[in-house]
């Protein structure tokens, strides 16, 4: 298949892609760019239908992904541990040269390229980095190389049936046998992507008692006692929503993460990348939808002329220019001040805000795709045709609501988050 060509309609694309001048974005970013958006259109685009009906990619094409450097992206984030420098990273980049905007524009491709498939990252994206973060040198050693080549998948498994957005809460229980050798694990998982193909589960089990001071995160393999069953919902099949029941898994001592007591805290300072990943998606759908609304609204004719000489037409995309724009800057300037923080500082500083970042995300998400419907018509509900895109997006537009951290929970957090910083630059002045 040939290459995508940029498109040219407004705001199909981030205003750089037009040339219009950047602090962010240099010569890497833009080969990176290229690279992906045929990549994804040779190997992705006309697979999503059938991938769909099989809930995952299938094994050689999900370990050419790591082969053509791919997954250590994925797993990385904003910056890639020089270590990794055996592994392929796409377009041929160095560790030292990827950076926040790359990883943004990875996904970007990878989201309008072939918006379904990239569901079957985000186990990916939220399981691995708590390995590379806080995992022992060990675990890293035996777990890594099996993810970054594609040979094993994971999932992070947080969420319970009766503790969702209320982490602290889970109950999912941790017991060490008399030996000090295992742990025995039971309990449920509710509502986990990617979970029907995971070999690794990195879950959040309770060691201690309540609260969050006895929680731990624990890498669970596909044992014995670990059973999965998949969770259809609206958004599609490439997530694999799965539920998990844990019945007396015997789980090595070797693969606890980090310190028992502390899965609250890994818990915590790994959504800033999942949050940030989710309105990556959110923006990226937004786009999809401007450009085959605005395509169809400078050909399609009612009254006596072309929809986009409607004023009322133009007012719609005003209205939707403004907010993707708007959230682009805002993502950026994230992105940037993630460049310039240490993971911890990060965490401090900019947890309540992304927080925020993706409420606003999922909000204006989901109002662009339901406007772009009403655009389109009858075309806006059919699976098929000109309307296709808008509707696959429309119909998974809660996706971006509910998933890591709900929207009341979030907009809650980004208030209190703020208050503690203030209250603490205070008392630094005293």
């Amino acid at each position: 298949m040939p290459e995508s060509p940029n498109s040219i309609l407004p705001w199909a694309e981030p205003a750089w892609y037009s040339g219009r001048p950047s602090p962010y974005y240099k010569e890497s970013h833009v080969r990176l760019r290229d690279y992906v958006k045929k990549w994804v259109a040779e190997n992705f685009a006309e697979h999503a239908e059938e991938w769909e009906q099989l809930g995952k990619i299938p094994d050689d094409v999900y370990q050419k992904c790591a082969r053509d450097g791919l997954l250590v992206p994925m797993v990385a984030g904003n910056r890639i541990p020089k270590e990794w420098a055996q592994y392929p990273i796409a377009a041929g980049l160095k560790p030292e040269e990827w950076d926040g905007f790359h990883d943004f524009i990875l996904w970007d491709e990878i989201f309008r390229g072939a918006p379904s498939v990239s569901n079957a990252f985000v186990g990916l994206v939220v399981g691995a980095p708590p390995i590379r973060m806080f995992a022992s040198p060990a675990l890293q050693a035996k777990v890594l190389p099996e993810i970054l080549t594609g040979e094993k998948r994971i999932c992070l498994a947080i969420t319970e049936p009766s503790a969702g957005s209320d982490v602290k809460n889970i109950a999912t229980t941790a017991e060490k046998t008399a030996d000090g050798k295992y742990y025995i694990v039971n309990g449920e998982k509710k509502w986990i992507t990617n979970g029907m193909p995971a070999d690794y589960f990195m879950t959040a089990v309770r060691t201690g008692g309540p609260g969050p001071t006895g929680m731990s995160m624990l890498l669970i393999p596909r044992l014995p006692g670990v059973k999965t069953r998949k969770l259809e919902i609206g958004a599609g099949g490439m997530g694999a929503t799965t539920y998990i029941t844990f019945e007396d898994v015997k789980v090595p001592v070797e693969y606890l993460v980090g310190k028992e007591g502390m899965g609250f805290k890994y818990t915590m300072s790994n959504f800033n990348h999942e949050r940030l990943f989710i309105s990556f998606q959110a923006i990226s759908g937004i786009r999809i939808c401007l450009q085959d609304a605005m395509a169809w609204c400078q050909k399609r004719e009612a009254f006596g002329k072309l929809l986009i000489e409607q004023p009322v037409v133009r007012n719609k995309f005003g209205h939707m220019a403004r907010q993707v724009d708007s959230l682009q800057a805002w993502i950026e300037s994230i992105i940037y001040e993630l460049e310039h923080l240490s993971h911890e500082k990060g965490s401090e500083l900019l947890g309540g805000v992304t927080g925020l970042l993706k409420v606003q995300s999922g909000i204006v998400g989901k109002y662009v795709a339901d406007e772009c419907v009403k655009l389109m018509g009858g075309l806006g509900l059919t699976k098929t045709g000109q309307g296709a895109r808008i509707e696959s997006i429309s119909r998974g537009a809660n996706v971006l609501i509910v998933p890591g951290g709900s929207e009341d929970i979030l907009l809650d957090l980004g208030v209190r988050e703020a208050i503690k910083l203030s209250r603490k630059a205070e008392k630094a002045k005293l």
